[in-house]
C-alpha cells in the first residue's frame, strides 16, 4: 500500500513524508520513521552531449588545421573588429540625408495637399528672399505648434519658416544659388498644380482655414494668396460675414497686453484696406470696429478717425450693436491711457486735438462731421433704444459717461459747460426711455459731469463762456485751449 502512495506523491512533485501515521487497538495512533525516503535519481551514464568540432580541432594542437598564433593575427583582428570612425561618420551622414529626404517629401506633400495652406510658395516669396539681409536667425523653433502666438519681433526668420513648411532644409537656406533653384522649382510645381486643379476658394473653405492659423504672418499670407489667386473673392471678402470671420481670427491672435501684436494687426488691416480699396471695395464693418480698438490700444486717434470714417460710410455704427460696443471699448481704452504714466502711451498735442475731433467731430468740416462723431452716435442710441433693450441702453450710457471723463482729461472746459446745459435734455430722455432706471441714469450723468470738472487739466477761466455758443464754437475754443497746453513732458 505504501509504494503506490509514495509513487503518486513523487509524480505530483510533492516532497516524501518523513513520518508515517500508525493506528492500533492497544496503543491508538502513533508515528514511525519513514525508512524508504526517495532521493533525486542519478543520471544514466549513457547520456552524452555533443561538442563543436571546431573546439575539438583547437584542442588538438597537432592537427593540420590548427597553427600557432602570430603577430599578424592581432593586426588582422584589429582591422576587422576595431571601430572605423570615418566609415561611421559617412554612414551617419547618409542616414541624416535619408531622414532629410523623407522629411522634405512629407512637407512638400502636406503643403500641396492643402489648397488653403497659407505657407504655399508664391512669386513674391522669391522676391522677398532676394531682398533679405544677412541674418543669423536660427531655423524655426520645434515648438512651433504650441499655443504661444509669435510676434514680428520674437518669431524666427520668416524665410526659414517658409522654407521649413515647404520641405527646404536649412542647409539650402544658407546657400543662395541652391535656395533660388529650390524656390523656383517649388513655385513652378505649386502654380502648375493650381492651374491643373482650377481651385475655387469658397467662403466656407476660407473660413475654416482662418480658424487654423496660429500666427499673424500665416493669416496675412492666407488672405494675400486668396486675393492674388482668385480675383472673384473680392465680391464676398468684403461682406460682413467674411469680415467677421477675419476679425474673429485676428482677435484670437491679438494680445492686448503685448503692444507689438496691435501694431502688427494694424499693419495687416491697413494693407488689406489698400488692396480692397484699389478694387473698389472695403474691409467691412466688423474689421472697422476692430481697427477702432487696435488704434485705441496703440493710442493713435488719427487712425481711429480713419476706421471710424470707413465704418460710417457702410453704416456699421448705426446698424449693428457690435458697433456701439466697439465705440465703448475704444473710448475706455483711451481713458486708460490718461491714467498711466508710461511714456510709451503719453498723448501728445496733435493726438489730443485729434481725440477731441474724434469725440465731437471736426468743426472745420461743417455739421456733417459733428453728426458722425462718437458723441452723436451715442446720443442716437440713447434716443432710439427703448426699454426692451436695456443692455444697449446701459452700454450707450456708459460710453457717454466715458466721453464726459475724456473731455475733462483733455481740458475741454467749453464743451463741459455745453454738456451741462444739454444734460437736462439727456436726463429727460433717459427718464422717458428707462422708466424707473431713469433716476439712476440721471445720477450717473450728474456724477460724470462733476468728476470731469474736477479732473480737468485746465483751471476754470475768469472769463465767462457765452451760453449762446453752439457745439462747433465750443470745440474751437477747446482746441485753442489744448494748443496752449503745449506738448506733455515725455
Amino acid at each position: 500500500m505504501f509504494r503506490p502512495a509514495a509513487a503518486a506523491t513523487l509524480q505530483t512533485g510533492e516532497k516524501a513524508k518523513m513520518f508515517w501515521k500508525r493506528t492500533s487497538e492497544a496503543e491508538g495512533s502513533y508515528y514511525v520513521v519513514n525508512k524508504k525516503q526517495h532521493y533525486p535519481k542519478r543520471p544514466k551514464e549513457n547520456e552524452y552531449f555533443q561538442i563543436n568540432d571546431l573546439l575539438l580541432d583547437l584542442d588538438d594542437m597537432f592537427s593540420k588545421t590548427v597553427r600557432p598564433v602570430e603577430e599578424e593575427d592581432d593586426i588582422r583582428a584589429l582591422k576587422k573588429w576595431s571601430r572605423d570612425y570615418k566609415r561611421e561618420g559617412i554612414q551617419g551622414e547618409l542616414h541624416r540625408l535619408e531622414r532629410t529626404l523623407e522629411w522634405s517629401r512629407l512637407e512638400a506633400f502636406n503643403i500641396r495637399s492643402g489648397s488653403s495652406n497659407s505657407w504655399r510658395l508664391g512669386s513674391h516669396d522669391i522676391f522677398s528672399a532676394a531682398l533679405r539681409a544677412p541674418s543669423v536667425a536660427p531655423l524655426i523653433d520645434r515648438s512651433e505648434g504650441s499655443t504661444n502666438i509669435l510676434t514680428t519681433k520674437t518669431q524666427p526668420n520668416t524665410l526659414h519658416r517658409i522654407c521649413s513648411k515647404n520641405g527646404i532644409s536649412h542647409q539650402i537656406v544658407n546657400n543662395d544659388p541652391l535656395l533660388l533653384q529650390w524656390l523656383k522649382k517649388q513655385t513652378q510645381l505649386s502654380e502648375s498644380e493650381q492651374i491643373s486643379k482650377k481651385p475655387r476658394s469658397l467662403p466656407l473653405q476660407f473660413s475654416a482655414a482662418l480658424k487654423s492659423q496660429d500666427s499673424i504672418t500665416s493669416m496675412r499670407r492666407l488672405v494675400s494668396q486668396l486675393l492674388s489667386s482668385d480675383p472673384s473673392s473680392i465680391s464676398w471678402l468684403s461682406t460682413n460675414d467674411m469680415s467677421s470671420d477675419i476679425r474673429d481670427a485676428c482677435e484670437t491672435l491679438w494680445k492686448p497686453d503685448v503692444l507689438q501684436t496691435s501694431y502688427d494687426l494694424l499693419v495687416f488691416l491697413g494693407n488689406l484696406d489698400q488692396r480692397l480699396l484699389a478694387r473698389g471695395s472695403h474691409i467691412g464693418g466688423p474689421l472697422c470696429g476692430f481697427g477702432l480698438r487696435l488704434s485705441a490700444a496703440v493710442c493713435k486717434p488719427s487712425v481711429t478717425r480713419k476706421y471710424h470714417s470707413i465704418g460710417s460710410e457702410s453704416g456699421y455704427w448705426t446698424e449693428c450693436e457690435q458697433g456701439l460696443r466697439d465705440i465703448h471699448d475704444s473710448l475706455e481704452t483711451y481713458l486708460r491711457h490718461f491714467s498711466t504714466t508710461s511714456s510709451s502711451t503719453s498723448i501728445g498735442l496733435l493726438d489730443r486735438q485729434g481725440l477731441l475731433k474724434l469725440l465731437i467731430g471736426d468743426a472745420d468740416q461743417g455739421s456733417t462731421s459733428l453728426q458722425e462723431s462718437f458723441r452723436s452716435l451715442i446720443i442716437s442710441y440713447l434716443r432710439t433704444q427703448g426699454e426692451s433693450k436695456q443692455g444697449i441702453m446701459q452700454t450707450a450710457l456708459s460710453a457717454y459717461r466715458i466721453y464726459i471723463f475724456l473731455l475733462g482729461h483733455l481740458g475741454a472746459r467749453a464743451l463741459l459747460l455745453y454738456e451741462k446745459r444739454a444734460s437736462a435734455t439727456i436726463k429727460n430722455l433717459l427718464n422717458e426711455k428707462q422708466g424707473e432706471v431713469g433716476g439712476q441714469a440721471e445720477a450717473i450723468v450728474t456724477e460724470a459731469l462733476q468728476t470731469a470738472d474736477n479732473i480737468s487739466v485746465v483751471a476754470p477761466s475768469h472769463d465767462a463762456v457765452s451760453t449762446n455758443l453752439n457745439m462747433a464754437d465750443c470745440a474751437m475754443l477747446d482746441l485753442e485751449a489744448i494748443e496752449k497746453q503745449g506738448h506733455p513732458q515725455r
